[in-house]
């Protein structure tokens, strides 16, 4: 299994509309790459660091596919562009994108 994971650091002025982030984007992806090997996913919406303050990241997304080929595919497929484009919509900040090997013990 293969996982892609989408890290948005926060930074001082910067903007994320969680809603957008959870009502649109999150559903367009899902939906997108449903027949592209896509088997799951989660958010993780950055809430507090461990001494209080402002968490250091708006959010995490976590995406997973059923191979390392599936996700290349979907990340060179037809609806990439729209699915990486459609990120300017809710945010102003540069995000991390990593490919990942799923390990869990």
């Amino acid at each position: 299994m293969a996982t892609l994971s989408v890290v948005y650091p926060r930074q001082a002025g910067a903007n994320f509309d969680y809603d957008y982030y959870q009502n649109k984007h999150l559903p367009l992806a899902t939906q997108r790459w449903a027949n592209a090997g896509l088997t799951g996913g989660e958010a993780l919406l950055g809430q507090a660091s461990l001494e209080g303050s402002d968490a250091p990241f708006f959010a995490i997304g976590i995406i997973h596919f059923e191979s390392a080929d599936a996700l290349h595919a979907a990340l060179n497929g037809e609806h990439a562009a729209e699915v990486i484009g459609d990120i300017r919509n809710f945010t102003d900040v540069q995000p991390i994108i990593q490919v990942n090997e799923r390990f869990v013990p």
